[in-house]
């Protein structure tokens, strides 16, 4: 999703690498660059360090994907669920303060298993709760990243008891700091269908009272496609 032209367009967190890149934004961090493209420049350290360094109300959008509450410990670094959401709140403070009021946070998070258990971790949604309680942000959208590719883990659960199924989606939790954070969906629609370019050439629709109770009225649909 594009978030429209301004000097500072997006400040992308690596919690992993510890990386920072954005459009000109070697404006307002002091430490030297760790690599320049033409596309931009990126910033080798701690990102809670370097974010001290960027202006309050400046940034159009955080994106992150930040370790998950894994029980399995990685090189990188990886907190327990149940200590995730107090370790991740600093961040979250900082991120909050350097966006502007229009600005967007993207949270991109994996599911975890309790340590030993078949049963799962809430401690994406415990975050969520906790950002948007406490944190000062809004819930814009929640969206689902979809990864069919990902490795049938647990494998004690997954693959040798076979008693739970491969979890192939992360939460994408959408945050703003106002209600009316700057955003087009426009920028991001696909072509129609086969399906629906007939359903609009043919300018006529199933329309009538469903079981639902939902009663549709057989224009409307073409009104509202139209505006798109």
């Amino acid at each position: 999703m594009r978030w429209g032209q301004s000097n500072l367009v997006c400040l992308r967190l690596n919690f992993g690498a510890h990386s920072l890149h954005g459009k000109q934004i070697i404006l307002l961090i002091h430490t030297k660059p760790y690599f320049t493209t033409e596309y931009g420049k990126a910033f080798l350290g701690d990102s809670s360090e370097l974010m001290k360094e960027i202006p309050d109300d400046s940034i159009n959008l955080v994106v992150t994907s930040p370790p998950f509450a894994l029980t399995r410990k990685k090189a990188y670094g990886n907190k327990e669920d149940y200590e995730y959401v107090e370790w991740f709140m600093p961040f979250a403070k900082e991120i909050r303060r350097i966006l502007k009021e229009d600005g967007s946070f993207v949270l991109d998070l994996g599911g975890a298993y309790r340590k030993g258990s078949p049963t799962r971790s809430l401690y994406q949604y415990e975050l969520l709760i906790k950002l948007c309680n406490e944190g000062g942000f809004h819930l814009a959208q929640e969206l689902f990243h979809y990864n069919p590719t990902r490795l049938p883990t647990p494998a004690e659960w997954v693959t040798v008891r076979r008693v739970r199924l491969k979890d192939s989606v992360n939460v994408v939790w959408w945050l703003s700091k106002s209600l009316n954070p700057k955003s087009d969906n426009r920028k991001v629609l696909l072509a129609y269908s086969d399906a629906m370019q007939d359903l609009l050439n043919r300018q006529s629709y199933n329309s009538g009272r469903r079981p639902s109770e939902h009663d549709i009225n057989g224009t409307w649909v073409f009104g509202d496609l139209t505006r798109h």
